[in-house]
């Protein structure tokens, strides 16, 4: 099947052209140029001045199962994985030339230290101890289909937590192998002193705009090592402030189990402190104006993002941070492209791919006009926008993004022991209860850690406790003293480490003014179960 798009704006990757009209045919641009390409025969696409834009490459994502499938959906025709488990890695490579899948590459499992990130929520899969074992993981992860290396220095300075890293040394020999096996390299760094430290190291690209603010000279030395930097400022819409949903034309084709999901994320716990993103909208801005390349990454599917829609969002926040909205449009195609080697895709040219993207408007001027999706083509086949939502690739890849978010929050509960959160009565500082963090969210419970509602967003479990956690004591309480036995009791008096309990039943034997047990010893329940 040979197709002719008439009628176009022709953004080649890096400008906007004087052509007008595009030819595929055998997955392949087959010449760019004015209406008079279109022959007898042709299948033909009137653009009626939308834009063409080479297919939209997102240079930092983590997959799930079906997520190829999810991107391609908003236009994203390639992704490149920055760390997954190799079953997983597998079943994408394996479905990557399927006409409804965005093309992979990946990095199979990163190299980091034992015990260190991202083993929260990928734990078990192998580390690296030292330069020793720099060969062997790389020819591992080549065995794994890699075809490019992820390497991560992060010692949790810039997080939550602290964790192993790798060290300088290491990476340097994991560099140097990765090299020689003719593979790229990403460096997972989250601070300015971690992006500095690894440039010696001969890495090729940093996956991940510094969180902490880049001096000047720190600017100057990412630009004079010549490394391209992935922006990954999308991870901010996993915070208040931002999201998805509010983007009409995004959400629109997210369907209704992802956009629950986006709605469940933007009420989940959040650290104490919340990181200042305008301090990483700062650093691209910066290293933009230095030289530095840019390329267009989500971290999708952290809290928040999403495979293909993400990317949008991540085009607007380049240009807030001050990219023009071509140089914008090429960090998400020409540039990752080029930073990958992957000299097929990323420009509308002949003999390249045919992965293109029609949008409706001026995505040059109006960056936003990207969301406006009119058609997208995979090696020349124009794909369903309609055949992600509902399908058994969606109900797989929602299911594994709930097994990973409960896994990490376990983790993150049981490694920072995250205290119950006490709430007390604004006039009085009264006790009233407390929100305890568990797998499935805040759960709300009494003075005595007895669970008052199931699991929810900190906001909801907060509000359970102020209008119930002390007027509950009142109503009655089964108490199971022995297994399988539960007796009704009133509560006298409530304590974090004891009750004062009276029986109801008048006719049970009991002192006068009841009897004191251990919440932590005897369970204690508002309901009978």
């Amino acid at each position: 099947m040979t197709t002719t798009i008439t009628g176009a704006r022709v953004f080649d990757g890096e400008r906007l052209t004087d052509h007008t009209a595009v030819r595929i045919a055998h997955g392949r641009i087959t010449a760019v140029g004015d209406d008079t390409l279109r022959r007898p025969g042709d299948e033909h696409v009137d653009a009626r001045g939308g834009t063409l834009l080479p297919g939209l490459i997102d240079a930092h994502v983590h997959l799930l199962p079906g997520a190829p499938r999810q991107a391609l959906t908003f236009g994203v025709t390639t992704v490149l994985d920055m760390f997954s488990k190799p079953d997983t890695v597998r079943d994408a490579l394996a479905r990557a030339a399927e006409p409804d899948c965005a093309d992979v590459r990946s990095s199979s499992v990163g190299a980091t230290a034992p015990g260190g990130h991202p083993s929260l929520m990928y734990a078990p899969f192998p580390y690296v101890t030292g330069p020793r074992d720099a060969e062997r993981f790389v020819a591992d992860r080549v065995a794994e289909g890699a075809t490019h290396l992820k390497v991560l220095y992060d010692d949790g300075t810039g997080g939550p937590m602290p964790m192993p890293s790798l060290d300088v040394p290491t990476i340097a020999a994991l560099a140097e192998a990765a090299h020689r096996a003719g593979l790229v390299v990403a460096a997972h760094v989250s601070t300015a002193r971690g992006a500095v430290d690894l440039l010696a190291t001969g890495v090729d690209v940093l996956a991940h705009v510094p969180f902490d603010a880049l001096a000047g000279r720190q600017v100057a030395a990412v630009a004079a090592a010549g490394v391209a930097v992935i922006s990954t400022l999308s991870v901010a819409d996993g915070f208040p402030g931002g999201s998805l949903l509010a983007e009409p034309a995004l959400a629109g084709r997210l369907g209704p189990a992802w956009c629950a999901v986006l709605e469940r994320q933007a009420q989940r716990w959040l650290p104490p402190q919340l990181p200042d993103f305008t301090v990483a909208r700062a650093n691209a801005r910066l290293l933009h104006e230095a030289g530095v390349p840019l390329l267009a990454g989500t971290d999708a599917p952290n809290p928040g993002t999403v495979h293909g829609a993400s990317l949008h969002r991540e085009l607007g926040y380049l240009v807030a941070a001050g990219c023009s909205p071509p140089s914008a449009l090429t960090a998400a195609t020409a540039r990752p492209a080029d930073a990958f080697g992957l000299a097929d895709r990323g420009r509308i040219r002949p003999g390249l791919r045919a992965d293109l993207v029609l949008v409706d408007g001026r995505p040059d001027e109006d960056i936003t006009a990207t969301q406006r999706l009119t058609a997208v083509w995979k090696q020349g086949v124009r794909t369903d926008p309609a055949g992600y939502v509902g399908s058994a690739d969606e109900q797989a890849g929602l299911a594994a993004l709930e097994a990973q978010t409960e896994k990490v929050i376990a983790a993150v509960r049981d490694g920072l022991g995250v205290p119950p959160i006490d709430v007390r009565r604004e006039e009085d500082g009264e006790l009233l209860g407390h929100l305890r963090l568990t797998g499935a969210g805040w759960e709300p419970v009494t003075v005595f850690h007895a669970a008052l509602a199931e699991p929810t967003s900190r906001e909801e479990a907060e509000e359970v406790v102020r209008r119930t956690g002390l007027s509950c004591l009142a109503d009655p309480w089964w108490v199971e003293e022995t297994p399988g036995r539960w007796t009704e009791a009133r509560i006298q008096e409530a304590h974090p480490d004891r009750l004062r309990v009276r029986w109801t039943d008048p006719l049970a034997g009991q002192p006068a003014h009841g009897r004191w047990i251990d919440p932590r010893q005897v369970r204690v329940r508002r309901h009978r179960r």
